[in-house]
């Protein structure tokens, strides 16, 4: 899952990043990585903002609602990329990270449940931006896509912000364990939602 990789992009941050982490550019490259994840970037934002507020911890709130919004624009990027230009971009970024399979077994789950499985795209480590190309894909409509991103995003980000802000250096470990739970309370969730439909 993509929520094992967060400790290699942290490690990352702290050798390469220390001088933008407090560079008056901060802000920006933090709305620029959250934008590009939920677009076609291979990353996750997550470790970029733990980094960001334990350089800075009193600007936590500022740090979060920033990837927050761009992440959920970066989303409806890809929605439009999915509904209009799919064959022409939003297929080229599936076949490049070699996604085909879990973009079929999305696109199939938003096809009939739409606003779980955005919901669960924007909270848990499966890939948002493959959520929002399927989105558009299969024609979700958009008013239940927005809808569901915002909820996820600022569930997943406020979570991570608040955590990186009152935990500090531990933020990490807690992270990780947290997000995964959460997680599996969502699938379950999708899988009780699913079946209720059955009947």
């Amino acid at each position: 899952m993509e929520s094992e990789h967060v400790e290699a992009h942290i490690e990352k941050v702290g050798k390469h990043g220390a001088k933008w982490l407090r560079s008056k550019y901060a802000s920006w490259f933090l709305a620029g990585i959250a934008f590009a994840e939920s677009v076609f970037a291979p990353i996750l934002i997550d470790p970029f903002l733990v980094a960001m507020i334990l350089a800075k911890r009193e600007r936590w709130v500022h740090y979060t609602v920033i990837a927050i919004i761009t992440s959920i624009f970066g989303g409806l990027v890809a929605y439009t990329l999915g509904a209009l230009f799919f064959d022409v971009v939003g297929q080229k970024i599936v076949d490049f990270f070699n996604f085909r399979s879990q973009f079929d077994s999305i696109a199939a789950g938003l096809d009939s449940n739409g606003f779980v499985f955005v919901l669960i795209g924007a909270i848990t480590p499966i890939p948002y931006k493959l959520v929002a190309l399927a989105s558009g894909l299969v024609h979700v409509d958009l008013a239940t896509f927005i809808f569901a991103s915002v909820f996820g995003r600022i569930i997943r980000l406020g979570f991570v912000g608040y955590i990186a802000y009152a935990v500090g250096p531990h933020a990490l470990p807690m992270f990780r364990k947290h997000l995964l739970k959460i997680a599996y309370v969502f699938l379950v969730i999708l899988i009780a939602y699913s079946i209720s439909q059955l009947f």
